[in-house]
């Protein structure tokens, strides 16, 4: 075995979450060690659909417009029951969001990591593909791994250590970590089919007797992917074959039509399990994505609650490696996720007991308060939000300060995408484009004198020179829909501290900001520039 090496951080699995875990925390200027058992990244598409919330980090990324280049914007879900349809969820008739995504793009899973591993080469962080964990040891000041690539054993020391490596973890296997759940292993196909039975622009919902159904367009003409739960009967494991005959009463029930031989051009099983780890931090360990958690394949939420995790989990470990933040903060990655994970997915994961439950459903008007959703505006917003990962709070965490009046923004919660009138620049923007400098941002709302903002601008230059960005923002009839969304007032003040993944940290309406220094020293922990990383 040759010499021991050493990383700050190595991350095992260079999916989806992986991959975006090692290009948040390029951002933040930390260069992760990544590996793959795999030979290469995967040539077919699993996962097909990108959330708004997800869409939003690709923007913060950069990366944002090569995603909708490379997919389809689809604006509708139908909604189907056993003999009908319930209602369609028409997205284009929102009449209000806070997103310049307010749609469901389709993209492939490969398209999407190409396009990781493009950032990745670009910083110099390539994969080590065709490498895979042989055994794990965990203590205080980190982790030691031996990898196996090629038949040759290595040695690693990291000091932290991050499990991305699928519902199959070896990473949460070798820590004895358990799943809570039912346990019980639900076998799914994904058929990609041609046929001119769909609508090109919606994704199709059923609530199948058998389990959930989805049809989702591909983008390419009268061609479409399946996704659905395999008869109970059927016992087809991951990497078995499957033959159109075994799912032919599935796909009858998603397009109401029989489709011959030829027009499937490929079926692939896969399982999944409702499962969420008991814990997603262990010591110097974390766990994302499937490692985590298995969440109802049909929409691609798992998917992208991985990439969620990932977010949330860079900037705190971006900012423990640098010496900037106390080791606690890393606490409320487990704290904050933990309950986003296990919500109720909303009438989008009904599919999962509703063919167990429809008596019941059907007695209570579920279904018929499902059907009203595309007439009533609040409603239709609510699904969207529920669906793209925009309702997901954190307003219970010991992150979160609300010292302000006023309850319709908080700490904690998402920063919404409104627009904006930049006065300095005379620009159109909106608030998320002032949070793509990595780093947090202070946003002063109100008319405050040039002397004062002078002031705020010495003090950050100061104590936070290429950690914290300010933007200000005077009262003004343009930007009204802000000051109205944060309800202050023509002649107030407030001041939002907002982190580095776009959620709400701090706000309070006295412009001071020695509030914000005690913010950041009392709930971060926060060094200043006499403070060094530790060394592993």
């Amino acid at each position: 075995m040759e010499a021991v090496r050493h990383t700050d951080v190595l991350i095992i699995g260079a999916g989806p979450s992986g991959l975006m875990m090692a290009a948040q925390l390029l951002r933040y200027g930390i260069q992760p060690t990544i590996i793959d058992a795999k030979s290469g990244p995967d040539r077919e598409t699993k996962a097909t659909l990108v959330h708004a919330r997800s869409m939003e980090l690709f923007r913060q990324l950069g990366l944002s417009d090569h995603l909708l280049a490379k997919g389809l914007s689809l604006y509708a879900v139908q909604l189907f029951g056993r003999k009908a349809e319930i209602g369609t969820l028409d997205f284009s008739q929102l009449l209000a969001t806070d997103t310049v995504f307010p749609f469901i793009e389709r993209v492939g899973q490969d398209s999407m990591e190409r396009l990781l591993l493009n950032r990745l080469t670009e910083r110099a962080c390539p994969v080590a593909w065709e490498t895979r964990l042989d055994s794990l040891r965990l203590d205080d000041g980190g982790a030691t791994v031996t990898l196996v690539h090629g038949g040759e054993r290595q040695a690693w020391r990291c000091a932290w250590l991050i499990g991305a490596d699928g519902q199959h973890s070896s990473v949460r296997e070798q820590l004895n970590i358990p799943l809570e759940g039912d346990g019980r292993v639900r076998n799914f196909f994904a058929a990609d089919v041609e046929t001119d039975q769909a609508d090109a622009r919606k994704i199709k919902l059923i609530l199948y007797d058998n389990g959930p159904l989805a049809v989702v367009p591909s983008g390419v003409a009268d061609r479409y992917r399946i996704i659905g739960q395999l008869p109970g009967a059927h016992n087809s494991p991951q990497g078995s074959t499957l033959r159109y005959t075994d799912i032919k009463k599935e796909v009858r029930a998603a397009l109401g039509v029989d489709l011959p031989g030829a027009q499937y051009l490929r079926i692939t099983p896969f399982s999944y399990r409702k499962m969420v780890a008991e814990q997603v931090r262990r010591q110097r360990c974390f766990l994302l994505g499937d490692a985590a958690h298995g969440v109802l394949p049909t929409v691609s939420r798992g998917m992208n609650e991985g990439l969620y995790d990932a977010a949330n989990l860079a900037w705190k470990l971006a900012g423990v490696v640098n010496g900037r933040m106390a080791p606690n903060v890393l606490d409320t990655y487990q704290q904050e996720r933990m309950p986003a994970i296990k919500a109720d997915g909303g009438i989008f994961e009904l599919g999962e007991k509703g063919w167990i439950w429809r008596g019941l459903l059907d007695r209570v008007g579920l279904l018929r308060r499902i059907s009203r959703i595309d007439t009533d505006p609040a409603g239709l917003r609510r699904a969207f939000d529920r669906l793209s990962g925009l309702d997901v709070d954190y307003r219970r965490s010991p992150l979160s300060v609300h010292h302000a009046s006023g309850g319709q923004i908080q700490a904690g919660d998402r920063l919404p995408c409104l627009s904006v009138y930049d006065e300095k620049s005379k620009t159109h923007t909106d608030l998320h484009r002032w949070c793509e400098k990595p780093g947090f941002v202070l946003l002063v709302l109100g008319t405050i004198s040039h002397h004062h903002l002078n002031i705020i601008g010495q003090w950050m230059r100061q104590k936070y020179p290429r950690e914290m960005h300010l933007y200000y923002l005077p009262y003004s009839d343009r930007n009204q829909q802000v000051f109205q969304a944060f309800e202050v007032k023509t002649s107030n003040t407030k001041i939002v501290l907002i982190r580095p993944d776009m959620y709400i940290a701090y706000i309070n309406d006295m412009l001071n900001v020695s509030l914000i220094d005690t913010y950041m020293e009392e709930i971060l922990g926060w060094a200043g520039f006499g403070h060094l990383p530790e060394k592993h």
